[in-house]
């Protein structure tokens, strides 16, 4: 029987445990980091993890363990991350060596979205060949339940709709709130779900920073079949989920998207759009609704530019991104009304999706494997 390692992770509220064994046959230590992007926006990829005796193998998510001499690291989307450093100055370029020497012994990219968002970022690097021996994709991992679809004998009347992000305008909030009022404007059985805390503009990349551009949207919340609710713990999200024809995660941009694989989990498909790593997992008319939406290279959305999100322009495009995503999206539920039948196929590809491709079980067998 192979050897019992002692691996160290980043103590954090969660993100670490979509990318780390949820059950290993090595023995898991979960540490304390210093979250440096707290000091600066500069440090946000470089940690120190809290020193632990006879550690084999640290594996880190996202920042860079500056302390450890034997890692191997995850990542979203850009690794290092420096978004806030000159791409050629001495901090980005320590981090580049970090992950170019030989103690890094591998990166792994959450998506083939991520894969590619890394390999442009070090397209002039003269490591790059280096870097990319080491980098492989492993998607994140979750628990599937085992539940069986709480909404099989469901008529489908009426649609429950449920969007869960902290990220209200960036992770698809507004679409669902216009969502609810075009269904009321057109005398349709749909009801909408937000878990949210409703955080908008300031630093979030993909949202209009003009002054009260969002309360447009967050009006909205007070809609007759609209109900908000906070910060919810994850067991009640996942009821809601389990208790909906479909989550809604109709993104601007998402490394991933959890909330997706989640409501997947739970048989409920996914109303979406086909960015960043999405595609990777949603099909449209298969486990859920696709909803176009215009593409840079890699695969995030197109728009005016971060550096003119104040800028009328933005406002406006993004606006009328909201609204034609919401027309779309009212668009294709229709068909669902009322029609079971075509819900059930959704519902078993949904949950089939997230067995084969984001199950704990498997991925804690691969990483268990290579941690050896």
């Amino acid at each position: 029987m192979a050897k019992s390692l002692r691996i160290a992770v980043y103590n954090d509220k969660y993100p670490t445990s979509f990318v780390t064994p949820r059950v290993s046959r090595h023995t898991i230590l979960r540490k304390r980091f210093l979250p440096f992007n707290l000091v600066s926006s500069k440090l946000e990829g470089v940690t120190l993890i809290e020193p632990a005796l006879s550690v084999d193998l640290v594996h880190a998510f996202n920042r860079i363990p500056v302390n450890s001499s034997k890692f191997i690291i995850s990542f979203e989307s850009h690794l290092p991350r420096q978004f806030a450093l000159r791409k050629r100055g001495p901090m980005a370029r320590y981090l580049a060596s970090r992950i170019a020497n030989p103690g890094c012994r591998r990166i792994i990219a959450l998506s083939h979205f991520a894969r590619r968002c890394f390999l442009g970022q070090h397209a002039d690097n003269p490591n790059v060949s280096l870097l990319t021996d080491k980098l492989m994709v492993r998607h994140p991992n979750i628990v599937v339940p085992a539940v069986e679809d709480a909404m099989f004998e469901n008529t489908a009347e009426e649609l429950v709709l449920t969007f869960v992000g902290a990220h209200f305008g960036r992770k698809g909030g507004c679409v669902a709130v216009k969502i609810a009022e075009k269904a009321i404007e057109q005398n349709l059985p749909i009801r909408v779900n937000i878990v949210s805390s409703l955080q908008v503009g300031g630093g979030i990349w993909t949202d209009p920073t003009t002054p009260g551009f969002f309360d447009q949207y967050i009006k909205l919340l007070d809609l007759k079949n609209v109900q908000h609710y906070g910060a919810l713990p994850n067991h009640s999200v996942r009821r809601l989920l389990r208790n909906s024809h479909f989550g809604i995660l109709a993104t601007f941009g998402d490394t991933f998207g959890y909330s997706a694989i989640e409501s997947m989990s739970e048989h409920t498909p996914v109303l979406g759009t086909g960015v960043c790593a999405l595609p990777e997992f949603l099909e449209d008319g298969v486990n859920g609704i696709s909803l176009p939406m215009r593409l840079n290279d890699l695969g995030n959305w197109w728009n005016p530019g971060y550096n003119s999100r104040g800028e009328a322009k933005f406002a406006q495009y993004f606006q009328d991104e909201v609204e034609r995503l919401a027309c779309l999206s009212m668009e294709r539920l229709n068909t669902y009304i009322g029609q079971p039948k075509l819900m059930a196929p959704l519902r078993r590809q949904a949950r089939w999706t997230a067995e084969t491709m984001f199950a704990a079980e498997p991925a804690g067998a691969f990483l268990d494997a290579l941690y050896d």
